[in-house]
């Protein structure tokens, strides 16, 4: 495992965290991205190619679209 570059003592571990962005006018939530974690500090980062994935699907949305769920009754 590497160590931290931030605090220099605690280990990054691979895990699932969930990742925030801006996008047009609302907060994009994104439960589980893979992602590397220092296990002091909490310092992170992100897997870069599950973010490359991640902005190719909102890029290739129509600008100002939104997508509600529909509620069961």
């Amino acid at each position: 495992m590497n160590v931290c570059t931030s605090c220099h003592i605690g280990r990054m571990q691979k895990r699932n965290i969930v990742y925030l962005q801006w996008h047009d006018n609302g907060l994009l939530i994104a439960n589980r991205m893979p992602a590397v974690v220092c296990d002091t500090c909490g310092e992170h980062m992100y897997d870069h190619v599950a973010v490359e994935h991640l902005q190719r699907l909102l890029w290739s949305l129509p600008p100002n679209t939104t997508k509600t769920a529909a509620r069961s009754k």
